[in-house]
């Protein structure tokens, strides 16, 4: 008995002292506890005595991934496949290692086949998902985001990325099912809940968009897009004027601040901007620290054409709020109702500031354009069309055609004529036909092409923009213009 025990505790410690003495599984341990470099020392050693051993060159490659020695890392991944082609976790790495390289199509095309292999793995069709989403695939981002939300229809991450990419491709129906789940896992995220007011906007879901809405506005009452929904969604409903209806019934004197500014609100919804105002005007003495109403007043008082006092209110809203949302539309909109009180210097002042917080807004820089105009500044004012110019552009391009027509249109006339009055005739007729884009049937626009080809020595276009005046606004001065402009070419339309 005591020999046998003997020559097992012998055999145990010959297999002990055997693991000890195998690379591998030293290589392995050493990158368990985090020694790298020590595990790529013993895993070099693994693959030169075992070459034909895929899971060497595997772990071998892992370590040299956590090194950032990523051709190292690939090379030995590819050793790997060719010893192992139906080993997901292969083809999953050497994802990850083109994924450090910034090779997203070659990330895409290993997650992808690591996916095939392996189709339960969430984190492997998440990888393939943000893969396609870096390359700009949504189509099949989406559809991998898709598979992970299969597997587990919690995943908070996949559901939020699917819904950006519906959100941003205006696919409203589809984009629905997602942010009502997202709204029930993550109802206190305010960026998901702005979102998702869109998309019920979208989809006309008015009843389930007002407590959204209002919890959006509760969080940050600056989103006046959602307030605009919200509106909508009352007036849609019905509930406005039932609301008022209510209000009405009590005495003002009698209603909580709550109230009051609830009652504001559905008048101001409304349109009764007048009786809006007087229910603000009972907050601000019932409690005089209330700054989350003041923009509110603020911009009541410009519908009202009360303009000083719509300044006050922005001025006050830029001292209490210290939110940028607001404090960008509390200068634009002083800015505003500066000019109309025809006080540019004090208006230019700030809308400047509301372009330091949000410097691509377009409607900033049309109004800066607008107020410099009035100021005689031309150099500036062109400038700032050039800006808005570029910037609508650009918003076109990315999903939001057409949303600034009236802007473009405004700033390619105006530089197109001042380009006119400095007599850089050329440069003028290009802006001139682009501003006629958004209103091809403008006689003044028309003319002022005309003119600028004319004076630009291009009489076939001249000729074409005269007869336009003339078949577009006939009996009109525009028309007896370009008449006179026709006999000085020495042209006439019938020719």
């Amino acid at each position: 008995m005591k020999i046998s025990l003997l020559i097992i505790l012998s055999l145990l410690t010959l297999q002990a002292t055997s693991y000890a003495e195998d690379p591998l599984v030293a290589g392995k341990a050493a990158l368990e506890k985090g020694d790298i470099q020590g595990a790529i020392s013993l895993l070099k050693e693994a693959v030169r005595k075992e070459k034909k051993n895929p899971q060497a060159y595997l772990w071998l490659g892992t370590a040299f991934l956590k090194a950032d020695s990523v051709d190292q890392c690939i090379a030995a991944l590819v050793q790997a496949r060719e010893l192992d082609s139906a080993n997901a976790q292969i083809y999953n790495l050497l994802g990850d290692a083109y994924a450090k390289q910034n090779i997203t199509a070659g990330a895409i095309q290993e997650y992808k086949r690591a996916s095939e292999i392996d189709s339960t793995s969430k984190v492997l069709f998440f990888k393939l998902a943000e893969a396609n989403r870096k390359a700009r695939q949504y189509n099949e981002a989406a559809r991998a985001y898709m598979r992970v939300i299969m597997l587990d229809s919690n995943n908070v991450p996949a559901l939020c990325e699917l819904g950006k990419i519906y959100y941003r491709a205006k696919q409203w129906p589809k984009a629905l099912g997602v942010f009502d789940r997202l709204y029930t896992l993550i109802p206190d995220s305010l960026g998901i809940l702005i979102q998702y007011a869109r998309v019920l906007s979208e989809t006309k879901n008015y009843d389930k968009l007002i407590p959204v809405a209002l919890k959006v506005l509760q969080r940050d009452g600056s989103q006046s897009e959602v307030e605009t929904m919200l509106a909508e969604a009352y007036n849609a409903t019905g509930n406005n004027e039932k609301a008022v209806e209510a209000y009405s019934n009590k005495n003002p004197d009698s209603l909580a601040v709550d109230d009051l500014i609830r009652f504001a609100k559905a008048l101001k919804a409304l349109d009764n901007f007048e009786k809006s105002l007087e229910m603000y005007e009972r907050v601000t003495r019932k409690d005089t620290a209330r700054c989350d109403i003041i923009y509110d007043m603020g911009t009541l008082y410009m519908k009202v054409k009360k303009y000083p006092e719509a300044v006050t209110m922005f001025e006050k809203k830029i001292v209490c709020d210290t939110l940028s949302g607001y404090r960008f539309a509390s200068h634009l909109n002083a800015g505003m109702s500066l000019m109309y009180l025809k006080k540019f210097d004090e208006a230019k002042d700030h809308i400047k500031k509301s372009l330091e917080i949000r410097p691509d807004n377009i409607q900033a820089w049309q109004t800066l354009a607008q107020d410099n105009a009035q100021l005689g500044a031309t150099t500036e004012a062109l400038e700032a069309y050039k800006k808005l110019i570029e910037l609508a552009n650009e918003a076109n391009t990315n999903g939001e055609a057409g949303k600034y027509n009236a802007q473009l249109e405004e700033a390619y006339r105006m530089v197109g004529v001042q380009l006119l009055i400095d007599k850089k005739y050329a440069a003028s007729a290009d802006y001139l036909k682009k501003a006629l884009q958004f209103k091809p049937r403008d006689c003044s626009l028309l003319l002022w092409t005309a003119q600028a080809y004319h004076n630009s020595n291009n009489k076939q276009e001249a000729k074409k923009y005269y007869c336009k005046v003339m078949e577009a606004c006939p009996k009109t001065k525009e028309a007896k213009d370009a008449e006179n402009g026709l006999k000085i070419l020495g042209e006439d339309c019938g020719q």
